[in-house]
Protein backbone atom coordinates (compact mmCIF):
# COMPACT_ATOMS: atom_id res chain seq x y z
CA UNK A 1 0.00 0.00 0.00
CA UNK A 2 2.85 2.41 0.76
CA UNK A 3 4.20 1.79 -2.75
CA UNK A 4 0.93 3.11 -4.18
CA UNK A 5 1.39 6.33 -2.24
CA UNK A 6 4.45 7.01 -4.37
CA UNK A 7 2.77 6.03 -7.64
CA UNK A 8 3.30 2.26 -8.03
CA UNK A 9 -0.30 1.75 -9.17
CA UNK A 10 -0.56 -1.79 -7.77
CA UNK A 11 -4.11 -3.10 -7.23
CA UNK A 12 -5.17 -3.23 -3.60
CA UNK A 13 -6.84 -6.43 -2.42
CA UNK A 14 -8.37 -6.00 1.00
CA UNK A 15 -8.24 -9.08 3.20
CA UNK A 16 -11.31 -9.38 5.43
CA UNK A 17 -10.86 -9.18 9.19
CA UNK A 18 -13.11 -8.64 12.17
CA UNK A 19 -12.95 -8.49 15.94
CA UNK A 20 -15.44 -8.31 18.77
CA UNK A 21 -15.18 -8.21 22.54
CA UNK A 22 -18.03 -10.03 24.27
CA UNK A 23 -17.56 -9.69 28.03
CA UNK A 24 -14.41 -11.71 28.76
CA UNK A 25 -14.18 -13.23 25.25
CA UNK A 26 -12.26 -11.62 22.40
CA UNK A 27 -13.17 -12.98 18.97
CA UNK A 28 -10.82 -12.13 16.10
CA UNK A 29 -11.43 -13.33 12.54
CA UNK A 30 -9.24 -13.06 9.48
CA UNK A 31 -10.11 -14.27 5.99
CA UNK A 32 -13.44 -15.85 5.12
CA UNK A 33 -14.61 -19.26 6.23
CA UNK A 34 -17.06 -19.71 3.35
CA UNK A 35 -16.50 -22.68 1.07
CA UNK A 36 -14.31 -24.56 3.52
CA UNK A 37 -13.98 -28.34 3.45
CA UNK A 38 -12.12 -28.87 6.69
CA UNK A 39 -11.72 -27.13 10.05
CA UNK A 40 -8.62 -27.59 12.17
CA UNK A 41 -9.24 -26.79 15.85
CA UNK A 42 -6.29 -25.74 18.01
CA UNK A 43 -6.60 -25.36 21.74
CA UNK A 44 -4.25 -22.98 23.50
CA UNK A 45 -3.61 -22.02 27.10
CA UNK A 46 -6.64 -21.35 29.28
CA UNK A 47 -9.83 -20.57 27.38
CA UNK A 48 -8.01 -19.75 24.13
CA UNK A 49 -8.70 -21.63 20.89
CA UNK A 50 -8.51 -21.13 17.16
CA UNK A 51 -10.29 -22.59 14.16
CA UNK A 52 -8.45 -22.83 10.84
CA UNK A 53 -10.61 -23.16 7.72
CA UNK A 54 -9.20 -24.96 4.69
CA UNK A 55 -10.43 -25.76 1.21
CA UNK A 56 -8.14 -28.54 0.07
CA UNK A 57 -4.72 -27.33 1.17
CA UNK A 58 -5.64 -23.63 0.94
CA UNK A 59 -6.09 -21.64 4.15
CA UNK A 60 -9.26 -19.54 3.84
CA UNK A 61 -9.69 -18.10 7.32
CA UNK A 62 -8.83 -18.22 11.00
CA UNK A 63 -11.17 -17.59 13.93
CA UNK A 64 -9.30 -16.96 17.18
CA UNK A 65 -10.92 -16.84 20.61
CA UNK A 66 -8.84 -15.13 23.30
CA UNK A 67 -5.74 -15.86 21.20
CA UNK A 68 -4.44 -12.63 19.65
CA UNK A 69 -1.05 -14.17 18.85
CA UNK A 70 -2.59 -16.89 16.71
CA UNK A 71 -4.87 -14.34 15.05
CA UNK A 72 -1.89 -12.20 14.04
CA UNK A 73 -0.02 -15.20 12.63
CA UNK A 74 -3.12 -16.31 10.68
CA UNK A 75 -3.70 -12.79 9.38
CA UNK A 76 -0.13 -12.57 8.13
CA UNK A 77 -0.33 -16.00 6.48
CA UNK A 78 -3.55 -15.16 4.67
CA UNK A 79 -2.28 -11.70 3.75
CA UNK A 80 0.64 -13.07 1.77
CA UNK A 81 -1.13 -16.19 0.51
CA UNK A 82 0.72 -18.83 2.52
CA UNK A 83 -1.16 -21.96 3.61
CA UNK A 84 0.69 -23.99 6.26
CA UNK A 85 0.39 -27.74 6.11
CA UNK A 86 -2.66 -29.01 7.93
CA UNK A 87 -0.46 -31.35 9.97
CA UNK A 88 1.51 -28.37 11.35
CA UNK A 89 -1.62 -26.46 12.32
CA UNK A 90 -3.27 -29.48 13.95
CA UNK A 91 -0.18 -30.39 16.01
CA UNK A 92 -0.41 -28.25 19.16
CA UNK A 93 3.24 -29.00 19.94
CA UNK A 94 4.18 -26.93 16.87
CA UNK A 95 4.71 -23.29 17.77
CA UNK A 96 2.88 -21.34 15.07
CA UNK A 97 5.45 -18.58 15.42
CA UNK A 98 7.95 -21.01 13.89
CA UNK A 99 6.11 -20.47 10.57
CA UNK A 100 7.09 -16.79 10.50
CA UNK A 101 10.72 -17.05 9.29
CA UNK A 102 9.52 -18.77 6.11
CA UNK A 103 7.00 -15.96 5.67
CA UNK A 104 9.76 -13.34 5.84
CA UNK A 105 11.64 -15.11 3.05
CA UNK A 106 8.54 -15.18 0.83
CA UNK A 107 7.88 -11.50 1.54
CA UNK A 108 11.42 -10.60 0.49
CA UNK A 109 11.10 -12.72 -2.67
CA UNK A 110 7.92 -10.87 -3.72
CA UNK A 111 9.55 -7.42 -3.31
Amino acid sequence: MAENMIGAGKPYEAKPWFWSDQYDVKLQITGLNTGYERIITRSSEGAAASFWYYKGNILLGVDAINDARTYMIGKRLIGIGISPQLSLVSDVSVDLKSLLPAIKEVTRAKS
